[in-house]
């Protein structure tokens, strides 16, 4: 036997269950570029300045993060045109925030990429 208290919670249910199949609907129709541009400024990482530690042109220095720092080695020490490595730009490694990501693939490889300058020898 159907009371009206069995009708009142029958009909609020159905309505629950209306509204929430709405909102999913229109959340699955929500345009591609509208979720990517969501997701992306979610994920945007900091570019910061990392400069270079050593006074060495060995790619194998150059492409080791551990050889950067966001401090300056020397205060004597100029950027300017010459074979070494000054600094570049780059995001933080996220499991090692005091070494750059290398997020460009190597330094020595890619030097448009990391937007790097160069420093002459110490």
């Amino acid at each position: 036997m159907i009371t009206l208290k069995n009708t009142r919670l029958l009909v609020a249910t159905l309505f629950a269950l209306f509204v929430g199949a709405f909102f999913v609907v229109k959340a699955m129709n929500q345009p591609e570029d509208k979720k990517s541009e969501i997701v992306n400024s979610q994920n945007q990482l900091t570019e910061m300045t990392w400069y270079y530690q050593l006074n060495s042109t060995n790619p194998a220095d150059i492409n080791n993060p551990a050889n950067y720092a966001l401090t300056k080695p020397d205060e004597d020490v100029t950027c300017g045109s010459g074979p070494i490595v000054c600094e570049i730009q780059d995001t933080a490694n996220p499991s090692n925030s005091s070494q750059p990501a290398l997020s460009h693939g190597n330094v020595s490889d890619n030097p448009d990429d990391y937007d790097r300058t160069l420093r002459t020898a110490f």
